[in-house]
């Protein structure tokens, strides 16, 4: 049986991850840039750059995690995983689960970031803190766990 992207999965995987670690960066940058507005720096460019990366980073990592799903749910997950690791397979749909939160999140903190004026409210500066704060740890989580996912059974290998 062929799987949709089977050939290319190896170079998806990879592709994804690069994908995911430039995501974690960015929201990571955007969170401290949001944390120092909250005590007053002057951080709109910042948050408007790294707002822009994160969202982008953290939209092609899904996309391409999306192109690696049936290939990873036929050969890792089905032919592997549910019979020899079942914990693993609970671990991989919650990092789903995590990741679509995340995307949620960093998207409209990077919008918030941008729409946050110089002499915001101590208030307001707060709300994007937490809300790219959150953000950018549920990235952080999604990525740890999908390494040792992978490090477990990388799609693309027998």
């Amino acid at each position: 049986m062929t799987v949709l992207f089977e050939g290319s999965a190896r170079v998806l995987l990879l592709v994804h991850a690069v994908l995911g670690f430039t995501a974690v960066f960015a929201t990571t940058h955007h969170a401290v840039s949001a944390f120092l507005a909250t005590i007053g720096r002057p951080v709109q460019r910042q948050l408007q750059r790294f707002g822009w990366m994160a969202s982008a980073s953290i939209v092609a990592q899904a996309l391409f995690g999306l192109l690696l799903y049936p290939a990873y749910r036929v050969r890792v997950r089905f032919a592997d995983l549910e019979r020899n690791a079942p914990a693993v397979v609970q671990l991989f749909d919650f990092k789903e689960h995590l990741s679509a939160l995340a995307l949620a999140l960093v998207v409209g903190a990077s919008f918030a970031g941008r729409a946050l004026p110089a002499d915001a409210p101590a208030a307001e500066s707060r709300a994007l803190a937490a809300l790219s704060g959150c953000g950018a740890a549920l990235v952080w989580a999604a990525a740890l766990i999908g390494l040792y996912v992978t490090a477990r059974h990388p799609v693309g290998t027998p």
